[in-house]
C-alpha cells in the first residue's frame, strides 16, 4: 500500500516507521502517487493541511490521527464529508504513546469509519505488535479522544498538586461521565467511552497530562514547560468544547471547572467541592 503522512510529530514519525517495516511505501508530507493519507497534525489545523491540496485529492482514503475538533467547531468527520465527498475517511485513535510503539511494544488502536473497507485496512496494518479493533462509531471515538486530552489536563492537576488517588479517581470519573453525555448529544454510543479511545486512553501519561501536573504544582498555563512537547491542543480543545456545548445547550460543569482552574484561578480544592 502506497501511504503519504501529513504531520511528522513524535506519532507520525512513529507511524511512518512501523508502516515502512510492514513493506508499506510511505511518503512524508506528500501525497503524490498514494492510495491513503494519514493526517497526523493538530486537530485545529487538519481542515487547512488538506484543504490546501484539495486540488492533488482525488479519491484516496484519508485516515485521521488527529484528535480534537475542526477550527469551525464542527466534528472533523462533518468537516471532511462535506469538503472531500469522493473520499472514504476513517478515524484510526487508541491509547497510543510514540516511543512505546515505536520500540514495538504491544499495542492496541481503535480505526472507525463506514462500510467494510475497514476490515481489509485492518488486515494490511496489524501485526503481531499491534492490534486494530474496528467500530461504526465514528462520533464516538472523535468525542472520546478530543475530551479525553481535556480530562487528562484535569488528572494531571490533581496529580501535580499532591491530592491522592481517591481524589484522582473521582475526578477521572466525574470527567467519562461528561464525555459521554457530550458525545451523546451528537448521536454516540455509549459504550465507546468504555473503550480504547476513551477510558484506556485516559490510562497514559500523556503530554496533557503532563502539563496538568504542571499546573498542579503552581505553574501558569502562560509559562507552561516547553519541553512537555505541544499539549495546547487539549487547551484548545477545552475552549472549543465550551463554545459547542453553549451553541447546543450541554451541560458540562466538569470542563467549565476545568476552565476556571487554568484561566481564572480558581483554587484546587475549591474546585473539587464544586464538583
Amino acid at each position: 500500500m502506497k501511504i503519504s503522512i501529513l504531520g511528522c510529530g513524535v506519532f507520525g514519525t512513529a507511524l511512518s516507521t512501523y508502516l515502512s517495516k510492514k513493506g508499506h511505501k510511505v511518503y512524508l508530507e506528500c501525497i503524490e502517487d498514494s492510495e491513503t493519507i494519514i493526517v497526523s497534525v493538530p486537530s485545529y489545523a487538519v481542515m487547512e493541511v488538506l484543504s490546501n491540496l484539495k486540488n492533488e485529492i482525488v479519491d484516496q482514503r484519508i485516515i485521521i490521527c488527529s484528535k480534537g475538533f475542526a477550527k469551525n467547531g464542527k466534528l472533523l468527520s462533518d468537516a471532511l464529508y462535506e469538503e472531500f465527498p469522493n473520499s472514504e475517511i476513517l478515524f484510526l485513535y487508541g491509547p497510543t504513546l510514540a516511543d512505546e510503539f515505536e520500540k514495538g511494544n504491544f499495542t492496541a488502536m481503535v480505526l472507525a469509519g463506514k462500510g467494510n473497507d475497514k476490515i481489509e485496512l485492518k488486515k494490511q496494518i496489524e501485526s503481531e505488535s499491534l492490534f486494530i479493533e474496528v467500530s461504526d462509531d465514528i462520533i464516538g471515538v472523535q468525542v472520546a479522544s478530543a475530551l479525553k486530552n481535556v480530562v487528562a489536563i484535569f488528572i494531571g492537576i490533581i496529580e501535580g498538586a499532591g491530592l491522592g488517588q481517591n481524589t484522582r479517581a473521582f475526578i477521572f470519573s466525574k470527567g467519562i461521565e461528561e464525555i459521554k453525555n457530550f458525545g451523546n448529544v451528537f448521536g454516540a454510543k455509549s459504550e465507546t467511552f468504555l473503550g480504547l479511545t476513551c477510558v484506556g486512553d485516559l490510562t497514559l501519561k500523556s503530554r496533557n497530562r503532563e502539563l496538568g501536573i504542571e499546573l498542579g504544582k503552581g505553574g501558569k498555563i502562560s509559562d507552561f514547560n516547553p519541553t512537555l512537547g505541544s499539549p495546547q491542543e487539549g487547551v484548545a480543545t477545552l475552549k472549543m468544547a465550551r463554545a459547542i456545548a453553549k451553541e447546543k445547550g450541554i451541560d458540562i460543569p466538569f470542563m467549565n471547572t476545568l476552565y476556571s482552574i487554568i484561566f481564572e484561578d480558581l483554587e484546587i480544592k475549591k474546585a473539587i467541592r464544586m464538583l
